[in-house]
Protein backbone atom coordinates (compact mmCIF):
# COMPACT_ATOMS: atom_id res chain seq x y z
CA UNK A 1 0.00 0.00 0.00
CA UNK A 2 2.70 2.34 1.00
CA UNK A 3 4.44 1.38 -1.89
CA UNK A 4 1.19 2.57 -4.52
CA UNK A 5 0.89 5.68 -2.94
CA UNK A 6 4.37 6.48 -3.11
CA UNK A 7 4.71 5.44 -7.38
CA UNK A 8 1.41 7.79 -7.79
CA UNK A 9 3.39 10.48 -5.70
CA UNK A 10 6.16 10.19 -8.15
CA UNK A 11 3.76 10.04 -10.87
CA UNK A 12 1.84 13.24 -9.86
CA UNK A 13 4.92 15.28 -9.55
CA UNK A 14 6.72 14.15 -12.87
CA UNK A 15 3.08 15.03 -14.48
CA UNK A 16 3.31 18.35 -12.72
CA UNK A 17 6.67 19.32 -13.79
CA UNK A 18 5.84 17.73 -17.35
CA UNK A 19 3.18 20.46 -17.13
CA UNK A 20 5.20 23.23 -15.83
CA UNK A 21 7.32 22.73 -19.12
CA UNK A 22 4.80 22.48 -21.78
CA UNK A 23 3.66 25.70 -20.08
CA UNK A 24 6.69 27.43 -20.32
CA UNK A 25 7.48 26.24 -24.01
CA UNK A 26 4.35 27.51 -24.59
CA UNK A 27 5.08 31.19 -22.95
CA UNK A 28 8.14 31.29 -24.86
CA UNK A 29 6.52 30.74 -28.20
CA UNK A 30 3.66 33.39 -27.20
CA UNK A 31 6.45 36.15 -26.18
CA UNK A 32 8.25 35.11 -29.39
CA UNK A 33 5.50 35.57 -31.43
CA UNK A 34 4.20 39.11 -29.24
CA UNK A 35 7.82 40.70 -29.99
CA UNK A 36 8.04 39.40 -34.04
CA UNK A 37 4.48 41.17 -34.45
CA UNK A 38 4.84 43.87 -33.10
CA UNK A 39 8.47 44.39 -35.10
CA UNK A 40 6.56 43.68 -38.27
CA UNK A 41 3.68 46.46 -37.20
CA UNK A 42 6.38 49.27 -36.39
CA UNK A 43 8.04 48.71 -39.42
CA UNK A 44 5.05 48.68 -41.81
CA UNK A 45 4.22 51.55 -40.08
CA UNK A 46 7.28 53.24 -40.55
CA UNK A 47 7.13 52.38 -44.29
CA UNK A 48 3.67 53.73 -45.14
CA UNK A 49 4.42 56.80 -42.53
CA UNK A 50 7.44 57.95 -44.36
CA UNK A 51 5.81 58.28 -47.97
CA UNK A 52 3.07 60.41 -46.31
CA UNK A 53 5.51 62.61 -44.28
CA UNK A 54 7.58 63.56 -47.03
CA UNK A 55 4.51 65.35 -47.95
CA UNK A 56 2.66 66.80 -44.61
CA UNK A 57 6.30 67.26 -42.79
CA UNK A 58 5.10 65.86 -40.09
CA UNK A 59 5.72 62.94 -37.89
CA UNK A 60 2.78 60.49 -38.50
CA UNK A 61 0.91 57.42 -36.51
CA UNK A 62 -0.05 54.59 -38.26
CA UNK A 63 -2.84 52.12 -37.03
CA UNK A 64 -3.51 48.61 -38.70
CA UNK A 65 -6.53 47.83 -36.58
CA UNK A 66 -6.28 44.26 -34.41
CA UNK A 67 -5.72 41.87 -37.10
CA UNK A 68 -1.87 41.03 -36.80
CA UNK A 69 0.28 43.02 -39.06
CA UNK A 70 1.81 39.51 -39.99
CA UNK A 71 -1.25 37.94 -41.31
CA UNK A 72 -2.27 41.65 -43.31
CA UNK A 73 1.34 41.47 -44.83
CA UNK A 74 1.23 37.64 -45.72
CA UNK A 75 -2.38 38.49 -47.21
CA UNK A 76 -0.61 41.57 -48.94
CA UNK A 77 -3.67 43.70 -47.80
CA UNK A 78 -4.83 45.73 -44.84
CA UNK A 79 -9.04 45.92 -44.40
CA UNK A 80 -8.36 49.77 -42.20
CA UNK A 81 -5.22 51.79 -41.95
CA UNK A 82 -5.66 54.53 -39.46
CA UNK A 83 -3.14 57.49 -39.51
CA UNK A 84 -2.95 61.06 -37.48
CA UNK A 85 -0.57 63.70 -37.17
CA UNK A 86 -0.27 66.89 -35.58
CA UNK A 87 1.56 70.43 -37.28
CA UNK A 88 1.56 69.12 -40.64
CA UNK A 89 1.69 71.30 -43.77
CA UNK A 90 -1.40 71.32 -46.24
CA UNK A 91 -1.35 73.32 -48.77
CA UNK A 92 -1.19 76.99 -47.80
CA UNK A 93 -1.81 75.80 -44.46
CA UNK A 94 0.38 75.38 -41.81
CA UNK A 95 0.05 73.35 -37.97
CA UNK A 96 -2.56 71.03 -39.24
CA UNK A 97 -3.79 68.58 -36.88
CA UNK A 98 -4.94 65.81 -39.25
CA UNK A 99 -6.68 62.06 -39.27
CA UNK A 100 -7.15 59.98 -42.22
CA UNK A 101 -8.59 56.46 -42.78
CA UNK A 102 -8.23 54.49 -45.52
CA UNK A 103 -10.28 51.37 -46.42
CA UNK A 104 -8.42 48.16 -48.16
CA UNK A 105 -5.47 48.97 -49.04
CA UNK A 106 -3.44 46.07 -50.97
CA UNK A 107 -0.06 45.91 -52.27
CA UNK A 108 0.58 45.89 -56.03
CA UNK A 109 3.48 46.21 -58.34
CA UNK A 110 3.61 49.51 -58.55
CA UNK A 111 2.66 50.96 -55.08
CA UNK A 112 -0.88 50.33 -52.92
CA UNK A 113 -4.13 50.30 -53.75
CA UNK A 114 -7.03 51.97 -51.52
CA UNK A 115 -10.31 51.44 -51.86
CA UNK A 116 -11.57 54.78 -50.39
CA UNK A 117 -10.46 57.01 -47.29
CA UNK A 118 -11.76 60.11 -45.20
CA UNK A 119 -9.50 62.30 -43.96
CA UNK A 120 -10.65 65.32 -41.06
CA UNK A 121 -8.12 68.17 -40.86
CA UNK A 122 -8.71 70.87 -37.96
CA UNK A 123 -7.20 74.01 -38.79
CA UNK A 124 -6.16 75.63 -35.61
CA UNK A 125 -6.06 79.43 -34.32
CA UNK A 126 -2.28 79.02 -34.87
CA UNK A 127 -2.83 77.75 -38.93
CA UNK A 128 -5.72 79.77 -39.72
CA UNK A 129 -3.56 82.89 -38.67
CA UNK A 130 -0.96 82.25 -40.99
CA UNK A 131 -3.08 81.58 -43.65
CA UNK A 132 -4.70 84.84 -43.43
CA UNK A 133 -1.23 86.58 -43.33
CA UNK A 134 -0.51 84.86 -46.58
CA UNK A 135 -4.13 85.73 -47.57
CA UNK A 136 -4.56 89.22 -47.15
CA UNK A 137 -0.86 90.00 -48.55
CA UNK A 138 0.56 90.90 -44.68
CA UNK A 139 -2.02 93.74 -44.99
CA UNK A 140 -2.82 92.64 -41.49
CA UNK A 141 0.38 91.97 -40.04
CA UNK A 142 0.41 90.25 -36.89
CA UNK A 143 -3.20 89.13 -36.44
CA UNK A 144 -5.08 86.62 -33.84
CA UNK A 145 -7.91 84.34 -35.41
CA UNK A 146 -11.50 84.15 -33.00
CA UNK A 147 -13.46 81.23 -34.16
CA UNK A 148 -17.63 82.29 -34.92
CA UNK A 149 -19.29 79.43 -34.95
CA UNK A 150 -22.53 80.59 -34.24
CA UNK A 151 -22.07 82.50 -37.32
CA UNK A 152 -20.06 80.09 -39.34
CA UNK A 153 -17.36 83.28 -39.29
CA UNK A 154 -13.61 83.82 -38.18
CA UNK A 155 -12.82 87.29 -36.87
CA UNK A 156 -9.45 88.69 -37.12
CA UNK A 157 -8.18 90.98 -34.78
CA UNK A 158 -5.53 93.08 -35.78
CA UNK A 159 -3.80 96.64 -34.99
CA UNK A 160 -3.09 98.21 -32.14
CA UNK A 161 -4.72 96.39 -28.66
CA UNK A 162 -6.60 94.05 -31.43
CA UNK A 163 -9.41 97.36 -32.03
CA UNK A 164 -9.04 96.32 -35.81
CA UNK A 165 -11.20 93.46 -36.92
CA UNK A 166 -12.55 91.03 -40.28
CA UNK A 167 -15.10 89.01 -40.35
CA UNK A 168 -14.16 85.78 -43.03
CA UNK A 169 -16.58 83.58 -43.95
CA UNK A 170 -15.34 80.09 -45.39
CA UNK A 171 -17.62 78.86 -48.21
CA UNK A 172 -16.67 75.19 -49.48
CA UNK A 173 -16.79 75.16 -53.80
CA UNK A 174 -16.29 72.21 -55.57
CA UNK A 175 -12.85 72.81 -55.95
CA UNK A 176 -11.52 74.48 -52.82
CA UNK A 177 -12.67 76.95 -49.72
CA UNK A 178 -13.76 80.59 -51.28
CA UNK A 179 -13.28 83.23 -48.26
CA UNK A 180 -15.76 85.58 -47.93
CA UNK A 181 -15.00 89.03 -46.25
CA UNK A 182 -17.79 90.20 -44.13
CA UNK A 183 -17.86 93.48 -41.52
CA UNK A 184 -14.30 95.21 -41.27
CA UNK A 185 -14.45 97.63 -38.23
CA UNK A 186 -12.10 99.62 -36.17
CA UNK A 187 -13.14 99.33 -32.43
CA UNK A 188 -17.24 99.92 -33.25
CA UNK A 189 -17.24 101.72 -36.09
CA UNK A 190 -17.57 99.47 -39.76
CA UNK A 191 -15.28 100.63 -42.68
CA UNK A 192 -17.04 101.08 -45.95
CA UNK A 193 -16.91 97.86 -48.31
CA UNK A 194 -14.76 100.12 -50.60
CA UNK A 195 -11.80 101.51 -48.25
CA UNK A 196 -12.15 98.09 -47.06
CA UNK A 197 -11.33 96.49 -50.15
CA UNK A 198 -8.28 98.28 -50.75
CA UNK A 199 -6.64 98.33 -47.06
CA UNK A 200 -7.32 94.15 -47.71
CA UNK A 201 -5.52 93.99 -51.23
CA UNK A 202 -8.94 92.15 -52.84
CA UNK A 203 -9.96 89.73 -50.27
CA UNK A 204 -12.02 87.48 -51.08
CA UNK A 205 -9.68 84.77 -52.30
CA UNK A 206 -10.30 80.94 -53.07
CA UNK A 207 -7.88 78.42 -51.92
CA UNK A 208 -7.50 75.96 -54.54
CA UNK A 209 -7.83 72.11 -53.32
CA UNK A 210 -7.46 70.09 -56.23
CA UNK A 211 -5.59 67.23 -57.27
CA UNK A 212 -5.10 65.91 -53.56
CA UNK A 213 -3.20 62.94 -52.60
CA UNK A 214 -5.66 59.92 -53.11
CA UNK A 215 -8.26 61.37 -55.34
CA UNK A 216 -9.20 63.32 -52.02
CA UNK A 217 -12.19 66.23 -52.54
CA UNK A 218 -13.12 68.97 -50.00
CA UNK A 219 -17.13 67.68 -48.87
CA UNK A 220 -17.80 69.45 -45.79
CA UNK A 221 -16.50 72.78 -43.67
CA UNK A 222 -17.50 74.15 -40.10
CA UNK A 223 -16.52 76.58 -38.31
CA UNK A 224 -15.80 74.96 -34.95
CA UNK A 225 -14.78 76.84 -31.42
CA UNK A 226 -11.08 76.01 -31.49
CA UNK A 227 -10.81 76.80 -35.52
CA UNK A 228 -11.63 75.53 -38.71
CA UNK A 229 -12.97 71.58 -39.51
CA UNK A 230 -12.29 70.16 -43.51
CA UNK A 231 -13.62 66.77 -44.21
CA UNK A 232 -12.77 65.15 -47.38
CA UNK A 233 -13.23 62.11 -48.94
CA UNK A 234 -11.56 59.66 -52.05
CA UNK A 235 -12.70 56.98 -54.08
CA UNK A 236 -10.25 54.01 -55.61
CA UNK A 237 -7.03 54.89 -56.01
CA UNK A 238 -3.54 53.60 -56.43
CA UNK A 239 -0.22 55.35 -54.53
CA UNK A 240 3.29 54.89 -56.71
CA UNK A 241 5.47 53.24 -53.96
Amino acid sequence: MTLFRRGRTVHAGTSRRARLVALGVAAAVLAAAGVAEAVARDRAADRLADRMERRLHTTLDVDFGPTPVMVQLARGAFPRVEVSGEGATFRRFTGVDLHAELDDVVRTGGGLSVADSRVSAELTDAALADAVATMTGGALGTAAVTPDPGAGELVVHAGPAGRISVGFRPVLRERGIRIERTAVKVGDRTIPDALAAQFLGGAPRELDLSGLPLGLKPERLAVTSTGLRLELTGGSTTVKA
